[in-house]
C-alpha cells in the first residue's frame, strides 16, 4: 500500500501542466487532493473526472487575503503541501525591466513565502511534507533569467533555511529541468532533454511518496546544471556569455 494512501495533500497549481498531471499520480496512490488554482473551468472538470478524491478552491494566492481566505475554507488538516504554482518572463539582454521582476518574484517568491506563513501557523503541528517547486535554473546564471532564476534561487533558499526551524515537518525542494508546460511551450528557444508533464509527476509522486528532500529531474540534465554551477566564475562567464543571442 502507499504511503500516500489516505492523505490529504493540499497542491497550488493544479490546473495545468505538472500540477494537473500530479493530481493523477497522487490519487492513483491514494491521496486525497485539494487542488488550488484560478481557473475555475478547469478545476470544475477534475472534479467531475475524480469525484471525491480531488476538492477544487478557486483562489488568486498572489495576496495575503487570498491564503487567509483558502486556509478558512478548509476542513481537514493536510498532510501535504505542494506549493506548485509558478509564472516565467525573460528580460531581453541588457534591459531591465523592473516591473517584469517584480511580477516573476510576486508569483514564484512572495505568494509562496505568505502561504508558508499561513499554512505553518495553522497547522505546524499536525503537517507532515512541505514540498516546494522551485527550479534547476537557480544553479547556473543565464541570459534573459535574471528574473526567473532570481526568484527560484530565492526560494529554494528560504525554504531551506525555514526547514531549520521545523524539524518535525519535512521540506522537500523541487528542482525540474524543462517541462513541456503550457509556460514552456511559449519559449523561443532549444529546451534540451525535456520531458513531459506526465513524467515530471511521476518523479514528483515517487519521490514524494519517500519523503526525499531533494527532487531533481531529468536527472542527467539537473546533475550537468549543478556541475555547470560550480565550474569557476570566469569559465561560468564564459559559458554564459556563449548563450547570448548574437
Amino acid at each position: 500500500m502507499s504511503e500516500l494512501n489516505g492523505k490529504t495533500v493540499l497542491l497550488t497549481g493544479a490546473s495545468s501542466g505538472i500540477g494537473e498531471a500530479l493530481v493523477e499520480k497522487l490519487i492513483a496512490r491514494g491521496a486525497r487532493v485539494i487542488g488550488v488554482a484560478r481557473s475555475e473551468d478547469k478545476l470544475q472538470a477534475l472534479s467531475e473526472k475524480h469525484g471525491d478524491f480531488f476538492e477544487s478552491r478557486t483562489a488568486d494566492l498572489s495576496e495575503q487575503q487570498g491564503w487567509s481566505t483558502l486556509v478558512e475554507s478548509l476542513n481537514v488538516s493536510p498532510d501535504i503541501v505542494v506549493l506548485n504554482a509558478g509564472t516565467c518572463e525573460y528580460l531581453e539582454a541588457g534591459s531591465i525591466d523592473i516591473g517584469l521582476v517584480e511580477r516573476v518574484f510576486e508569483v514564484n517568491f512572495f505568494a509562496n513565502v505568505r502561504g508558508a506563513k499561513v499554512l505553518l501557523d495553522k497547522y505546524q503541528d499536525s503537517l507532515k511534507q512541505f514540498v516546494v517547486v522551485s527550479s534547476s535554473a537557480r544553479y547556473l546564471a543565464m541570459p534573459r533569467g535574471e528574473a526567473y532564476g532570481a526568484s527560484k534561487a530565492a526560494l529554494t533558499y528560504f525554504f531551506e533555511s525555514l526547514q531549520l526551524s521545523f524539524p518535525n515537518i519535512r521540506f522537500s525542494m523541487v528542482h525540474p529541468g524543462f517541462v513541456k508546460t503550457p509556460l514552456t511551450d511559449k519559449n523561443d528557444f532549444d529546451m534540451p532533454m525535456r520531458i513531459t508533464a506526465e513524467e515530471a509527476a511521476l518523479v514528483m509522486a515517487n519521490k514524494i511518496e519517500k519523503g526525499k528532500l531533494q527532487i531533481n529531474f531529468p536527472l542527467v540534465f539537473t546533475l550537468l546544471m549543478r556541475i555547470l554551477g560550480m565550474l569557476p566564475a570566469s569559465l561560468r562567464y564564459k559559458l554564459g556569455r556563449g548563450m547570448v543571442k548574437k
